[in-house]
């Protein structure tokens, strides 16, 4: 059973090598100086009962004594690096983004997130989560990361539907600034409906598939759950997922960003799963508000180049990393 995290959890942390240092072993000494920053993997308790630990790998700079840090929250699915278990091809997209900030000077640790890669252990039942869930966790993951010597500005970066969890962490506990890349602007409720309508339009169900869907889409955004989901959406709609889907359909991403915190909104501009309403919509809520659109970039703020092959990964845009720079220089941190 999973016990709800509360921004005032007491943190529990581990820092462990690659090789996996014994839990009371000290932190890794810091790099020398013409080494190249290397990863630290380290653990926060999850709240469990029986004492499971969330884990991520924290990436500082080398030869700075006081630096920014970003928290990396990984889109649904996906682990610490940016690659999904299902999936060959491995675009290890927030391990480029954190090489990328390290080598400006700027601190991150990127997490596997409660269920996924090493912090599976962490989720005890799949019906006990809620969206609130990932909120609390973030949370004491942005304590983590502000309780670390050498650490200034704490930012929180979320990726796709992070984005809303980046935000709604923002609201429990203070930070330096809130990142949301590939984030929609819509709740999710409005966001599946769309998805569903595409899939039919393509031929990928039938009309009376369709019908039973949005109808199972309309039940669930109304707070009740369905016994009886349509099979060929198990995967969406199972029962042991309607729990967290109707804590999550109707959040607002445009309330959630109503803040006095800085924020930054990264959209590439070949995102196909967005469009340019989406950080426009979102940029209406902060009274402090970028926004940059990624030239060339999809979703995943990756580029294609012209030779690349569809199982080949694809490089991080440079623009990532030197907007967020750019972002937190801009601020006033101690």
């Amino acid at each position: 059973m999973i016990r709800r995290l509360t921004a005032g959890a007491a943190l529990s942390v581990l820092f462990l090598t690659p090789a996996a240092r014994a839990a009371d072993a000290p932190p890794p000494a810091p790099a020398a100086a013409s080494a190249e920053p290397e990863d630290a993997t380290v653990a926060v308790n999850a709240g469990n009962e029986d004492g499971a630990f969330l884990y991520g790998s924290f990436l500082r700079p080398v030869n700075r004594n006081n630096y920014p840090a970003v928290l990396i929250l990984p889109e649904a699915g996906a682990d610490r690096n940016g690659n999904d278990a299902d999936h060959e091809v491995k675009p290890d997209t927030y391990q480029e983004l954190a090489r990328a900030l390290a080598a400006k000077g700027i601190a991150s640790v990127r997490i596997d997130k409660r269920g996924v890669g090493q912090s599976v252990k962490a989720m005890a039942r799949e019906e006990d989560i809620r969206f609130e869930t990932y909120v609390d966790d973030a949370v004491i993951w942005i304590k983590f990361l502000q309780a670390q010597p050498h650490v200034g500005c704490v930012a929180v970066f979320g990726h796709s539907e992070s984005a809303l969890v980046a935000a709604l962490a923002a609201k429990k506990v203070k930070v330096c600034a809130i990142i949301e890349a590939s984030g929609a602007s819509r709740p999710f409720a409005a966001v599946l409906a769309g998805q569903l309508k595409t899939a039919f339009d393509a031929g990928r169900f039938t009309k009376e598939d369709y019908d039973q869907a949005s109808r199972t889409l309309d039940q669930l955004a109304a707070g009740k759950q369905v016994l009886d989901p349509p099979k060929k959406l198990d995967s969406l709609f199972r029962k042991s997922v309607q729990p967290y889907l109707i804590s999550w359909l109707n959040v607002n991403p445009v309330e959630a960003l109503k803040t006095n915190t800085p924020v930054l909104i990264l959209q590439g501009s070949s995102d196909f799963q967005l469009n340019s309403d989406d950080p426009r919509r979102l940029s209406t809520g902060p009274k402090n508000v970028r926004v940059v659109m990624i030239s060339g970039a999809d979703h995943d703020l990756k580029l294609k180049a012209a030779d690349s092959k569809a199982d080949q990964p694809r490089p991080l845009s440079p623009q990532v990393a030197s907007s967020i720079q750019t972002f937190l220089e801009s601020l006033r941190w101690p």
